[in-house]
């Protein structure tokens, strides 16, 4: 068998977005695929039916779709010239098509002056969340900045941008809510809408309010700046939401589902996990739905440490429908029917039926791929530190052999509050190619393991940096033929803050690639899209009250101890991380003569790993290879 390559990414065929018919006959779901002539991705329907699949539209730019009828879905497209040029001047517009299942080209069906972000069909119409532009006049040439956060990582320039809440009956869109509110998320029920919203003038709060809009009237079910909401929906026609007040841990809290009634909110069940989340990764794309909504039945995916789990919600009891490997990434239920879009340890992602608390695979959109390339699977591993047990797994190198030594690489997940998983990693399973051990954990901050596992506020680079030392020093002693002397460590966001955290306080490592990193808390705070509502929160200081505090959890403060070779790896569009964190690593490591190199990528946001340009991905994952087997080979 051949080994997993860098461009392997343009043979992947991502499936994503499952969703059922209103009958719960038929579901279309969205195969996605990057595209080295256009640098692009193109995305396109297919349709499950009868157990059998087909293909449904051939545009290669299908967007938000959504069903009309058992027989019918729409979905949005830009697909005329008159569209594009439209785009193209930056117009507001979104156009959507009509399709009928059983034959037919799509018509169009509604043109909307908006920029549409989500859809979603109800009584008399549709409910719609788009853009809104509170100013004026914009000049390509300058930006002007009144309010924060300014920017917005993924959306640009955010300053005086807001998402707005429309109603469209007739193909004519009027606006529910106001025009400096920003709207969260929402859902419909029949002729009813609930939604998450914040009204602000300068300084958006993360704690917002929740609203139901019913026969014309609004009722506020949760005050405005009361609580971080998560999700809202219906539950049997009940509002619901997911949420959390903060007071326990602060704007890292987990949050909890709760019922919205007439006495305020009531929590339904006791569980300490997020209801919505799941493992991280770099081979999905296309997004769905982590909970579903089935008559009195609440659905919800979870990270369980390194495993996903599927609970179930019903009747005032909650269960556990299946905990599986590899990745659970977005589900729809109808009538008990779960689909599901799943990634395994040693596969690309494909749609499922999960029945019995079993996966069956429906599709084989990736089976060449995984017959014809060897993919060692993850071997979970724990470490006892400070009375935690801290999961994680190894992947050996391909074509292991016993009796030889091999380098190994660290990798650390973003987060904190995330988790690593076992699904198929490209970028471990390329350096697993590369004759490298790669090994990970979930160390405290993180998700899957409940709220005191997740506490890291002041913590940070101490009992984090502890649990995936004591991990390393298990995997050297479980895995002998490590050679120790020629060690690697690499990570993104929050594994890209420990990195830079890692090369100031040892030495054990032969190499270092730090990506869309956080250095100095001192300015991360003050111009990333999360900075005073989160960096203050999760350091518990500012640079005013408490600046040793937040200096003593920078990376920075410790550059001129780092003696290891590092790489650098920033996009000029990163508002989450921005490109200037790395920067001053990478300088204090010049001055202190300390070998580094740094890549900026131009237009690419925090998440380009994940879904950046696929040339700037392959460039990406071959500067690390580089980098590793220079400093480790």
């Amino acid at each position: 068998m051949r080994k997993v390559e860098i461009n392997d990414l343009y043979r992947f065929r991502f499936v994503s977005g499952p969703q059922w018919s209103p009958e719960g006959t038929k579901a279309f779901f969205t195969v996605t695929m990057a595209k080295e002539e256009t640098n692009d991705y193109e995305s396109d329907l297919w349709l499950l039916e009868d157990g059998k699949t087909r293909r449904l539209t051939t545009s290669r730019d299908v967007r938000t779709a959504l069903w009309l009828d058992e027989d019918s879905l729409m979905f949005a497209s830009a697909r005329d010239p008159r569209t594009k040029e439209a785009l193209k001047k930056k117009e507001q517009l979104t156009v959507f098509y009509r399709l009928g299942i059983n034959g037919g080209e799509a018509q169009e069906c509604m043109r909307l002056p908006l920029t549409v972000l989500d859809i979603k069909k109800m009584e008399g119409g549709f409910a719609v969340l788009a853009k809104y532009d509170m100013r004026e006049k914009r000049d390509d040439a300058y930006e002007v900045f009144e309010e924060i956060p300014f920017w917005m990582d993924g959306k640009g320039f955010t300053d005086g941008l807001r998402s707005r809440l429309y109603l469209v009956k007739d193909g004519k869109p009027e606006p529910v809510t106001g025009e400096n509110e920003q709207v969260g998320g929402f859902a419909v029920c029949g002729g009813r809408v609930i939604y998450s919203s914040h009204c602000y003038d300068k300084v958006f709060s993360p704690c917002a309010g929740i609203t139901l809009l019913e026969n014309g009237e609004k009722k506020a079910l949760v005050p405005d700046g009361t609580w971080q909401v998560s999700w809202v929906n219906f539950l049997d026609g009940q509002p619901v939401a997911s949420m959390t007040d903060g007071k326990l841990h602060g704007i890292g809290e987990i949050p909890k589902v709760y019922s919205l009634g007439e006495n305020g909110p009531v929590r339904l069940f006791e569980k300490d996990e997020v209801a919505g989340s799941g493992v991280g990764g770099d081979s999905t794309y296309g997004g769905g739905a982590r909970t579903a909504f089935d008559g009195r039945a609440l659905y919800y995916l979870t990270a369980c440490d390194l495993k996903t789990a599927l609970r179930k919600f019903e009747n005032g009891a909650l269960a556990t429908v299946c905990e599986v490997k590899g990745s659970i990434d977005s589900i729809t239920v109808k009538n008990g029917r779960i689909l599901a879009a799943c990634t395994a340890e040693d596969r690309l992602s494909e749609l499922y039926e999960i029945k019995n608390g079993e996966l069956v695979r429906l599709t084989g959109f990736n089976d060449e791929l995984a017959e014809e390339t060897e993919i060692p699977l993850p071997e979970p591993l724990s470490v006892m530190n400070d009375g935690w047990q801290i999961n994680g797994a190894v992947i050996k190198p391909a074509g292991f052999e016993e009796g030889k030594t091999y380098p190994a690489i660290l990798e650390i997940h973003g987060g904190p509050f995330g988790a690593y998983g076992t699904p198929y990693h490209h970028e471990m399973q390329m350096l697993a190619a590369k004759g490298y051990f790669v090994f990970y954990c979930n160390p405290r901050g993180g998700d899957g393991r409940g709220s005191d596992f997740a506490e890291l506020r002041g913590k940070l680079g101490t009992i984090d940096y502890s649990d995936i030392m004591a991990f390393t020093d298990k995997v050297l002693e479980t895995y002998p033929m490590i050679d120790k002397n020629r060690l690697g460590v690499t990570g993104g966001s929050y594994g890209g803050y420990m990195t830079n955290w890692i090369i100031g306080h040892t030495d054990r490592f032969a190499a270092a690639v730090s990506c869309r990193s956080i250095s100095n808390w001192l300015a991360q705070n003050l111009y990333t899209d999360i900075g005073l509502g989160y960096g203050e929160e999760i350091v518990q200081g500012d640079v005013w009250r408490d600046p040793q505090v937040v200096r003593d959890q920078s990376p920075i403060e410790f550059a001129n101890k780092a003696k290891t070779p590092t790489l650098f790896i920033h996009s000029d569009r990163d508002f989450r991380c921005y490109m200037g964190e790395g920067l001053q690593m990478y300088t204090a490591l010049q001055k202190f003569g300390v070998p580094t190199r740094f890549v900026l990528f131009h237009g690419e946001s925090h998440g380009l790993s994940r879904g950046g340009k696929p040339k700037n991905r392959i460039t990406r994952l071959t500067e690390i290879a580089d980098w590793m087997d220079k400093y480790l080979k």
